[in-house]
């Protein structure tokens, strides 16, 4: 049902850092290059439709690679309680 859009949305996540204005930015980042796909059809880009189709994913791999080069700072922006088990009640 989401066509692997729910991919995009963890990397949006980890590229934001869990901060809402940077999770803003990157979802218009990452829906612009979308949008830039059904441009290059619209205007008949002799591109293959795959190729286009790609084009969010590889911008995904593409950020992803460039923001885990300094995990530090990954690290110091992330939620304290992450990757923590959660017992309710104790």
């Amino acid at each position: 049902m989401v066509a692997g859009k729910g991919w995009i949305a963890l990397a949006l996540t980890t590229f934001a850092t869990w901060r809402p204005a940077r999770v803003l930015l990157g979802a218009y980042l990452f829906g612009g290059v979308t949008m830039l796909q059904f441009h290059f059809q619209g205007i008949g880009v002799e591109v293959p439709a795959q190729v286009l189709s790609m084009l969010p994913y590889i911008a995904t791999i593409v950020v992803l690679a460039l923001i885990s080069r300094n995990p530090a700072w990954i690290r110091a922006n992330m939620p304290a309680s992450l990757g923590k088990p959660f017992y309710p009640g104790s």
